[in-house]
């Protein structure tokens, strides 16, 4: 059955060691980040802080909520698996082949009258972002950001399409949220589009939502997508949504709390810096534009989740990285190249993708990399690694050995220049490239030549490999006669 909500999620969590109740007062004040850190940096369970330094009882935030797991004798990515229906032993290979096949059958979303993100609601005057223990998560952040791990959705002014995307949204004041909309994202395309009318664009945060809902915002789906469709394939039956009180817009009826207003056109205010998914703070303070919440509905004693970007492995890598890196495979086998998987290495940031595939001619690689970069998950993807199909692209072993084995120096390594890059964040860029958004890529060909005799090519120095099948056989079948416990 579909957890409905965030409060099942943590249920979940709770009975296979996946979260630690924080019953000690912490401050929002840094404090709170400071723990979601060290979660991450220790693999340990997601933190629910019960009581929190200047907020009433039962107001409570969830710190990273997917951080991935090490220690319980669990997967890396048990926290996700989970969220997907899955065990927690379940591999990255496992949760990508689960999450695609999942998709293959969008369910549309049913709207119901009402919902426990409207047990508490206020409007106009009464709003107040302050009154949500949003925390300061890193020292030199520009301000308290209520939306780390939440839907912001928005609706394209000339189609039906509903835009569900996560895009950090940082406290100015009771009722204003400082924004930061990318041109190369959908919700920056659809903003342009009403600042050239100029007119605001109705918008509605989630914040709280059962695990599909975020899963699916960060996932940069192609245009025209429903991304509510596909949380309702994940969970296996449709997302229950609400009306918003003031917008013409419906959000997750479960929500803990819910955030209406509009997005003012040619308004601008300074926001960040932040401490961003790639592991640094990267990108100064600058005019961003304003969201103006008009109203805010809740549950009584609402959970604030949040995710504290940087140094991965953090939600951008355990979820982000792991659910495009299928989402790029699935875009690669409709163009029909022979690949056989793709993943993208935790601690890369999501800018490296691993593809393994059959070669069928000379220079592929450099065809599998201009793939992946026109894909919408392969934009803000820097390096490209192609590797045989012999290579697992999730046993970085084995991928470093490619690297180092298989690609040449020189001439295996081709270098791209003037691709798009994350506008403002890309820590590798000089200023001025890093302000607009102009980046580089490049591609490691770790495949055999193809004008190479077969002759020329190495054979792998492998038990498949180098011994009889006959002998194969004699070893597994009398692998524990020798003494050893276990084939595996």
């Amino acid at each position: 059955m579909a957890m409905k909500d965030l409060r099942d999620f943590i249920k979940l969590l709770e009975s296979h060691e996946e979260l630690q109740r924080v019953r000690e007062e912490v401050d929002w004040n840094l404090e709170m980040g400071a723990v979601a850190r060290r979660v991450y940096d220790l693999g340990a369970p997601a933190a629910l802080f019960e009581k929190i330094k200047g907020y009433p009882e039962g107001y409570r935030a969830l710190g990273a909520p997917f951080g991935t797991s090490k220690g319980r004798g669990h997967a890396l990515f048990a926290r996700t698996a989970l969220a997907l229906g899955l065990g927690p032993d379940a591999s990255a290979k496992e949760i990508m082949a689960h999450y695609l096949d999942r998709k293959q059958t969008p369910i549309k979303p049913v709207v119901v009258k009402s919902g426990p993100c409207k047990e508490v609601i206020r409007l106009g005057k009464e709003v107040d972002l302050l009154s949500f223990p949003s925390p300061l998560i890193h020292d030199g952040d520009g301000g308290r950001y209520i939306g780390t791990w939440h839907t912001v959705i928005t609706k394209d002014p000339d189609s039906s399409w509903v835009n569900w995307g996560m895009y950090r949204l940082m406290v100015h004041d009771r009722n204003t949220l400082g924004c930061l909309f990318p041109l190369q994202q959908h919700i920056g395309q659809m903003y342009t589009k009403y600042e050239a009318k100029n007119i605001p664009m109705p918008a509605a945060v989630a914040i709280g939502a059962q695990p599909v809902v975020p899963i699916v915002s960060c996932v940069q789906l192609p245009p025209y997508v429903n991304e509510v469709d596909i949380a309702g394939a994940l969970q296996g039956e449709p997302v229950e949504l609400v009306k918003c009180e003031t917008v013409d817009l419906e959000v997750p009826a479960t929500a803990e709390i819910v955030l209406e207003g509009e997005v003012l056109p040619h308004e601008r205010k300074s926001e960040g810096p932040f401490g961003e998914y790639m592991g640094y703070e990267a990108g100064k303070s600058s005019p961003k534009p304003v969201f103006r919440v008009n109203a805010i509905t809740h549950r009584r004693d609402p959970i604030l989740p949040f995710s504290n970007m940087g140094m991965p492995i953090h939600e951008g890598q355990s979820v982000t990285a792991l659910i495009k890196g299928a989402e790029i495979f699935a875009e690669l086998k409709k163009l029909g190249l022979p690949v056989k998987g793709v993943y993208m290495p935790p601690f890369a940031a999501g800018h490296m993708a691993v593809v393994s595939t059959e070669t069928p001619f000379i220079n592929f690689a450099k065809r599998v990399a201009h793939a992946v970069w026109a894909t919408k998950p392969g934009l803000f993807t820097y390096y490209i690694v192609v590797v045989e199909p012999d290579v697992d692209p999730t046993n970085m072993d084995e991928v470093i050995h490619a690297i180092t084995t298989k690609c040449h120096p020189v001439n295996g390594i081709h270098h791209v220049p003037h691709i798009p890059g994350f506008p403002v964040l890309l820590p590798f860029l000089p200023p001025k490239e890093r302000l607009i958004g102009d980046a580089a890529g490049v591609i490691f060909d770790c495949t055999w030549p193809k004008d190479w005799p077969q002759e020329a090519v190495p054979i792998k120095a492998t038990f498949e490999n180098l011994w009889p099948e006959e002998v194969q056989q004699r070893v597994l079948k009398k692998w524990e006669s020798y003494g050893f416990k276990s084939s595996r």
